[in-house]
């Protein structure tokens, strides 16, 4: 078995298995998905022996099983999902939850613009919202949930709080880093960052074979972390 089937069968369902995971028929799930009121999945593994992704486009998947495949704990969002049917019918149920995702995630992101850093794009350098920006960018997330992206990228992304941490923390790893790119730090830089960099590879998932070499998680922590441990040594 390929090291990328074992990642997914670790951290992903197949469509059936996801189902069963919200127990639900199959059937209830595809009207679910087709409301657009939960998770897609992350990956699709085609018959050809290729692995599809929002975030990473198409790459070779040899010794893979073909499907789809839905992050395991997405669960908590299809558990969401009926509760709303329950309560407002499949129509209206998918504007609820768009409105529940985007309140958190607007409330997540001007906490984590006052406390952890400054999101230029949404805030003033006061903390005035950027009303029109802000509801832009908690779009931008709602479309990209649906694709189940926040399944391939988030460690933990079962709330709108969590998808915002991951996001921001990876902003401000990126500012003070250059996108990774950096390759020498002061003492004290190195002291600042650590933590940083020990804060985003908790928020950030391990990444696929696939995908690794060109991942955050690579560029941000795995790469970045020995550079600032040699300038806290030097």
């Amino acid at each position: 078995m390929s090291e990328l089937q074992l990642y997914l069968n670790k951290y992903f369902l197949t469509k059936a298995q996801f189902a069963a995971a919200c127990g639900i028929p199959e059937a209830e799930l595809n009207d679910l998905l087709a409301a657009q009121i939960l998770p897609g999945p992350s990956y699709v593994i085609s018959e050809k022996a290729t692995i599809n992704s929002a975030v990473f486009g198409e790459s070779d998947a040899a010794d893979t099983i073909a499907g789809d495949y839905f992050r395991a704990s997405h669960t908590v969002w299809c558990d969401r999902a009926k509760q709303l049917v329950v309560e407002h019918g499949l129509a209206a149920a998918s504007e609820k939850m768009k409105q529940e995702f985007m309140r958190d995630y607007i409330a997540a992101l001007t906490e984590l613009n006052a406390s952890v850093w400054h999101m230029q794009d949404c805030f003033e350098q006061d903390g005035t919202a950027n009303a029109v920006d802000l509801v832009e960018n908690a779009e931008f997330h709602w479309q990209h949930f649906l694709l189940g992206t926040f399944g391939i990228c988030t460690a933990n992304p079962v709330s709108a709080t969590k998808i915002a941490r991951k996001g921001v923390l990876q902003v401000k790893l990126s500012s003070l880093t250059g996108n990774g790119s950096k390759m020498e730090f002061s003492h004290a830089e190195a002291n600042d960052i650590l933590p940083i960099i020990d804060a985003f590879a908790d928020a950030v998932m391990w990444f696929s074979p696939a995908e690794y070499a060109r991942s955050s998680r690579k560029r941000l922590v795995d790469d970045m972390r020995p550079r600032l441990q040699a300038a806290m040594t030097a």
